[in-house]
């Protein structure tokens, strides 16, 4: 089977209302609004690329990855995969915060279909990877930012998958385990056909990927290598920075 990751011309809103009211607190209407998110995004990610996303803070970056995983679905448009999807996402995206960091990575391995014989020797690689120690068995809610990284991390890339989808996050973990994981993600590039990662560090996209696309205002403004991608996004922000 060949991995696959097929945009064709998706958008996503978000659905607003607000709830205007008189000068005596008393409701008039409920007004609804819509927000373009990804607007008309046409993007085709074949077996044998590492992809880079770029584009400032609120520019959809986070929204395209969780739609390229199935998280959400678009509005309009089509998206197809072909091949088993890992993520790391941002933040503790589905995470149980009452759960240990174990009961979390236990959770995560059922909701991935993974036969029960198979799910103990991948336990203990991401308890090994992520470094917990006697953390891996407390509840996720007293962990760190650092600490919530990496068993993210570990959960998200254990096993073999066909398309892995990385959200940023390396820049908060301590540089050891930086450079830990871009150990990993290279390492699981012969088992992962396509790699797309959105990161504001450049040095990790120049190691990682070879193609780059620019979003701004949740529209696709520049698909090429890395370079020119890393570029158009340095003139971008400059503009800005100007404007």
């Amino acid at each position: 089977m060949t991995a696959l990751l097929d945009l064709r011309s998706v958008s996503f809103f978000r659905h607003l209302e607000t709830n205007p009211h008189g000068t005596r607190g008393r409701l008039r209407s409920a007004v609804r609004q819509q927000r373009n998110v990804i607007s008309e995004i046409t993007l085709r990610v074949n077996a044998g690329e590492r992809v880079g996303i770029l584009g400032a803070n609120g520019a959809g970056k986070t929204t395209l990855l969780r739609l390229m995983a199935g998280i959400f679905k678009p509005d309009r448009g089509h998206i197809e995969r072909i091949g088993q999807v890992s993520t790391f996402l941002d933040g503790g995206y589905g995470l149980d915060l009452h759960q240990t960091g174990r009961e979390n990575a236990q959770t995560r391995l059922i909701l991935a279909r993974v036969r029960k014989s198979d799910q103990q020797p991948l336990l203990c690689a991401i308890e090994e990877f992520a470094d917990l120690k006697e953390y891996f068995d407390q509840p996720v809610r007293s962990y760190s930012a650092g600490m919530l990284l990496r068993l993210i991390f570990a959960i998200g890339t254990v096993g073999e998958h066909e398309i892995l989808l990385i959200d940023e996050g390396l820049g908060t973990a301590d540089l050891g385990f930086q450079k830990k994981a871009v150990k990993r993600i290279n390492e699981m590039y012969a088992s992962s056909p396509i790699v797309v990662l959105a990161s504001h560090n450049m040095d990790t996209l120049h190691q990682v990927c070879r193609r780059g696309v620019v979003i701004q205002s949740g529209s696709l403004v520049f698909d090429g290598p890395i370079d020119g991608a890393i570029s158009a996004y340095q003139d971008l922000s400059r503009d800005q920075t100007c404007s």
